[in-house]
């Protein structure tokens, strides 16, 4: 063979190796890439329980919903239900998903254990994934008593 030639097949050869090169080294990077969103996303991530506790404690915490509000300070009392709030009506005032979308959402059925006393968001489908407990005091009727709340969580129909 002739220099000429040699020296073509050597830089036909090298280009070759460099396509090749550069190829493996663009799927390692961006395999790496993958393997560090996919990680963040991880550890980054809220458990379905921790999202829906922190929806649900608007039904006792504010008057929107059904907490108490104290006549003589006009305060809501945290952790408590006033009974005569304890409405399908203002379950949709309090919290109330698209009619919709309202289904890729949480919904809640709600549940006093001593009172059998039951109302539902306006997309609930009586698909439970997890239950919430929380103990409440309950006023009603000039009666004072304590209770527990069950919230029956659905997600995602």
């Amino acid at each position: 063979m002739n220099r000429k030639a040699e020296l073509e097949f050597d830089v036909a050869r090298k280009n070759i190796y460099w396509m090749i090169a550069g190829f493996v080294i663009a799927i390692i990077i961006l395999a790496f890439a993958f393997t560090l969103g996919t990680y963040t996303t991880k550890l980054t991530a809220v458990p379905r329980e921790i999202s829906a506790e922190l929806l649900a404690l608007r039904f006792t915490a504010i008057p929107e919903c059904f907490a108490y509000v104290d006549p003589h300070t006009q305060q809501a009392v945290s952790g408590t239900i006033d009974l005569s709030r304890f409405t399908p009506t203002q379950m949709n005032t309090c919290y109330a998903p698209e009619a919709q979308s309202g289904f890729k959402t949480f919904n809640f059925r709600l549940r006093l254990e001593q009172g059998q006393q039951e109302i539902t968001t306006n997309n609930y489908f009586h698909e439970d994934d997890f239950t919430l407990i929380k103990e409440v005091i309950v006023y009603g009727g000039g009666m004072v008593a304590k209770d527990r709340l069950l919230i029956y969580v659905q997600e995602k129909i």
